[in-house]
């Protein structure tokens, strides 16, 4: 089964939030957002060229990133279906309906951004 959908509508069918420094999916808890100084707003400006193979130009580039910096971290490892499967698992009951965002399961924010175990986690249980 898939869907096709834009960003805030994949966090809705996830149950990952797509808000704060911990927005990416694919990263999580293995971003390197950081916070504006000023703004006090999540932002994630250079976080994306360890995804680029080792020997890209743009990995050794100082002038047009970050000033001085060359990027040597890889990109963050992705989880198979069954090992996510596992960590949603992990959650307390689904709350359907207008208090579906209202719950907070520990580490919110710190070490995870999940807001809910979607229906479709469910049907995962069926199918196996």
């Amino acid at each position: 089964m898939w869907t096709i959908n834009d960003f805030p509508a994949y966090g809705m069918v996830s149950g990952w939030s797509m808000h704060g420094k911990l927005v990416c999916p694919y990263c999580m808890e293995n971003n390197k957002a950081f916070t504006l100084t000023n703004g006090g707003k999540a932002s994630f400006f250079d976080c994306y060229r360890r995804f680029l193979p080792h020997n890209h130009r743009y990995k050794k580039n100082k002038k047009d990133f970050f000033v001085g910096r060359v990027e040597n971290d890889v990109a963050p490892p992705r989880l198979s279906s069954e090992e996510l499967f596992d960590v949603v698992s992990e959650y307390g009951e689904i709350v359907f309906g207008l208090q579906s965002g209202k719950q907070k399961f520990s580490g919110f924010g710190l070490t995870h951004n999940w807001v809910k175990r979607n229906m479709f986690w469910e049907l995962m249980l069926t199918i196996q």
